[in-house]
């Protein structure tokens, strides 16, 4: 039966929500506060090149394949070369950072090791205990950084991985094995991540109704929609509509995360790569740097390099050029050069991310119980967004999908 759906966001959680409903026969409708859509996800063409507004791909499956195929667009696949990764470990590039006894250890843990989590261990103390401190601290401590955009003492191991059994009955491989599904490798398109948003934008327009520069002020108005509600803005607009449910002491954090687009003549490695994750206390800044024109033909112009360097917590309000200081003197530290660069361009993304604690965790146990509430007086309303079940764009697909 045909079912009324009214999404709330238009941001990439709305968009593919709306192309799943829109799959299924059902009327949507789409409300944006905004008089874009796209949220977050967006691409610049700059004189130089491409600059991405947040992220550079999409991990690609059987099931993104077949909605880019209905949209009309083709994947751009990356580049053999980007294969290789580098982590900045004692001050050096390595592609392996461990010992071989550390890797033993590590094999152990993810094959033979009960996974257990604690609420009361972040995840580099959880770390430490499940992985060992070499482990934890040269590679899982540079990776999730990279992905979340903070250091792992900011962490929630069960909220990364809330899919997972943490009670002492799995091991971490056979977790992998059971969520896991077949795919093809992170790619992007011929105009970058802003052209997944214009093909998803240009399906949907004559299949959905649209209602930009729209917005709910609080729980009642959504409680009132007639159909379905599927609520998919970001965390930092859904806290205020829920000011009257959620306690102050529950409330999630919200991550600020910059990133700096750097185009210069000269390459970060002598070898091309997808790029480089920095461990703590390395002496670099930054989170990590993807090597932009390494990963995807195309992204710049007049034989350019391109890199994006990823920032947490950079004042907002600091001097562009102070900011360009801090990743020049980053970038000069792992090359040993001084390097002029052409152009940089920053982004700042003030509290659009949540952090992935144990806050966020107990509050999508408040969520959860909210969900179960609505659905017991006849009403269903659902939360979707990067603070429900994942934070990449692969996995916020995927949740919208039922």
């Amino acid at each position: 039966m045909k079912e009324n759906v009214h999404i709330l966001g238009g941001g990439i959680t709305g968009l593919f929500m709306a192309y799943h409903q829109v799959k299924k026969g059902n009327s949507v409708t789409l409300y944006e506060e905004k008089d874009t859509l796209g949220g977050v996800i967006g691409t610049l063409n700059k004189p130089e090149g491409l600059v991405e507004l947040a992220a550079n791909g999409i991990l690609l499956t059987d099931d993104i394949k077949s909605m880019l195929d209905e949209i009309g667009i083709s994947p751009e696949f990356p580049k053999k070369a980007s294969k290789r990764r580098y982590f900045w470990i004692n001050q050096k590039l390595s592609q392996f950072p461990i010992s071989i006894l550390a890797g033993t250890k590590l094999l152990y843990s993810i094959f033979l090791k009960k996974l257990k989590f604690d609420p009361n261990l972040n995840f580099e103390n959880w770390g430490n205990q499940m992985f060992g401190s070499s482990v934890t601290k040269n590679i899982i401590e540079p990776a999730l950084g990279g992905i979340y955009g903070t250091r792992l003492s900011e962490l929630q191991p069960e909220t990364i991985f809330s899919k997972w059994d943490g009670r002492g009955n799995s091991t971490i491989f056979k977790e992998i094995k059971k969520n896991k599904k077949k795919t093809y490798g992170t790619v992007s398109f011929p105009n970058g991540m802003g052209d997944l948003v214009t093909h998803l934008v240009s399906y949907l327009s004559p299949k959905i109704t649209i209602k930009t520069g729209f917005s709910f002020s609080d729980l009642n108005e959504i409680q009132n929609l007639d159909g379905s509600v599927k609520i998919c803005i970001s965390l930092k607009n859904l806290l205020p509509i829920l000011d009257s449910e959620i306690k102050f002491e529950s409330k999630p954090n919200l991550l600020t995360i910059s990133t700096l687009t750097r185009f210069g003549e000269t390459k970060l490695t002598k070898k091309p790569c997808f790029g480089v994750l920095f461990g703590k206390n390395e002496g670099v800044n930054a989170l990590g740097v993807l090597c932009n024109s390494d990963i995807f033909d195309g992204r710049v112009k007049n034989k350019l390099n391109s890199e994006t360097w990823i920032y947490p917590n950079l004042n907002a309000n600091i001097r562009n050029d102070s900011i360009e200081s801090v990743l020049e003197k980053d970038r000069s530290f792992i090359t040993k050069k001084i390097e002029s660069k052409v152009a940089v361009y920053r982004k700042t993304w003030e509290g659009v991310f949540p952090a992935y604690d144990s806050h966020l965790f107990k509050f999508n146990q408040i969520l959860d119980q909210l969900e179960l509430n609505w659905l017991s007086q006849g009403k269903n309303i659902k939360f979707y967004g990067n603070y429900r079940k994942g934070i990449g764009l692969r996995s916020i697909f995927e949740s919208t999908m039922f």
